[in-house]
């Protein structure tokens, strides 16, 4: 039978001894983790000392922390950040959120708001919609929002957050489309109503005068085409029509 030298005997013990030293090593380790995540969680160093909301202009900052589920006293590693970033996207106004820690006693809370841009009324109720024609809310009344009539939709129908009624999709499309070149424009001239009711026949209205834009396609072109006849001929508070639905250049009648 082979003996094992002394050698080979030495580096046994001395593999033993070093493995025996890491799991000490670790499992103290783990003990200090478990020690600090105990303090995390349990002192007051870490309970919320203040929350601030970033980028709401329509929806007030309370409203939002109470949707979140933050609050003041809480600790901070206990608030579930998923829960309350879902719980304030519950508001049609917003459409993006984000929940940050600010160790080791703050919370940011930052929030993209949908921007309202139309609005229809129906039994005396306004129907408020941003310019992806998500219907927003419903008001008693809009004064001071200087928003644009929309019609083609089923208002009645609509539920709050989600995208209007519609029995023709195509018309989504093009209140985007109008919506981002309304938003983009510097002089919107005061357009006072959209009538999407024939997607071949759109029509614009500054309060009497009448655009015909005709389809979808160019909508950016004949919009800005239709404001600077309105503005060069001095049409605007006239009554009558400007024609930009065909190619070539516009026709415009003024009624006397």
């Amino acid at each position: 039978m082979a003996l094992t030298s002394p050698k080979t005997g030495n580096e046994l013990i001395l593999r033993r001894r070093k493995r025996k030293r890491i799991k000490k090593i670790l499992m103290l380790f783990i003990l200090l983790v478990s020690v600090c995540v105990t303090l995390c969680l349990k002192h007051p160093y870490f309970s919320i000392k203040a929350i601030k909301v970033v980028g709401n202009r329509n929806i007030s900052s309370r409203e939002i922390i109470n949707l979140s589920n933050v609050y003041k006293g809480n600790n901070i590693f206990y608030i579930n950040i998923k829960n309350g970033e879902n719980n304030i996207l519950s508001n049609p106004y917003i459409s993006e959120v984000q929940i940050k820690r600010k160790l080791p006693a703050s919370v940011e809370i930052n929030v993209k708001e949908r921007e309202a841009l139309f609005y229809n009324v129906k039994d005396n109720k306004y129907f408020v919609v941003d310019k992806n024609a998500i219907l927003l809310q419903k008001r008693d009344e809009i004064k001071g929002m200087n928003l644009i009539k929309l019609e083609g939709f089923e208002y009645d129908k609509s539920e709050i957050g989600k995208i209007l009624e519609n029995d023709d999709k195509s018309k989504i499309d093009i209140v985007t489309d109008l919506g981002n070149i309304i938003l983009n424009s510097k002089n919107s001239m005061g357009i006072t109503s959209i009538d999407l009711s024939n997607t071949v026949d759109l029509k614009m209205y500054f309060n009497d005068m009448c655009v015909k834009l005709g389809r979808r396609d160019n909508l950016d072109k004949k919009v800005n085409e239709a404001l600077n006849v309105i503005s060069s001929r001095g049409l605007k508070g006239a009554k009558g029509y400007v024609d930009v639905s065909f190619d070539g250049n516009p026709v415009f009648f003024i009624q006397k």
